[in-house]
């Protein structure tokens, strides 16, 4: 299912760089050479007008969505959504929160970080865990763990749900931040409404 997913965003990729040039060609076409094609001139109109709008129209979608995917959402949404989803959704937070060169590790492998990021010149890790009981210790030691392993600043557990007073504990002695339900909703006020 994953491996599928990955081919058909890599299928639209291409197919976004396709229409990008024909784009790009089309408005060569309309600035240097109506002048030189006057047999195919009315054919050709059409085609660059259809390229250039389809362009516009479909960038126009991929900025809204960018921007305004998230929007209106409260943490009963968050609460649904799925693992992966929830790492999108935290990206997004994390960025509209002041994070900046915002990139996701890979999904097997992570070393206990989701989603590496730059904010007032110190690099953080983020474990990003969507829980409907309590979230434990081995969160907490997967992001210890990522920091050494990406050379960190910080590392700090996010997620929709409540810690356990163990991981409370822990997080406080190895230095790791929790942001639990109640901060979460205070990052999501930054959210577009």
């Amino acid at each position: 299912m994953k491996a599928l997913k990955e081919k058909l965003q890599e299928f639209m990729k291409r197919l976004y760089w396709w229409l990008t040039a024909l784009f790009v060609l089309a408005l060569v076409y309309a600035f240097f050479g109506r002048g030189y094609l006057h047999t195919w001139q009315q054919q050709l109109d059409l085609v660059a007008f259809v390229a250039i709008v389809t362009w516009a129209a479909v960038n126009a979608a991929l900025i809204y969505r960018r921007h305004f995917r998230f929007r209106d959402l409260q943490l009963e949404n968050v609460d649904a959504m799925e693992g992966e989803e929830f790492e999108q959704f935290c990206v997004y937070l994390l960025k509209r929160n002041g994070f900046k060169h915002l990139q996701t590790t890979k999904a097997s492998g992570d070393q206990g970080i989701d989603i590496i990021g730059v904010k007032k010149k110190k690099q953080v890790g983020f474990q990003c865990k969507r829980y409907t009981g309590q979230v434990g210790n081995k969160a907490v030691q997967e992001a210890w763990s990522g920091q050494a392993f990406y050379k960190l600043d910080e590392a700090m557990v996010l997620t929709n749900s409540e810690f356990t007073d163990a991981a409370k504990e822990l997080a406080e002695q190895l230095g790791v931040t929790l942001i639990d339900r109640p901060r979460l909703k205070r990052l999501m006020r930054r959210l577009p409404s």
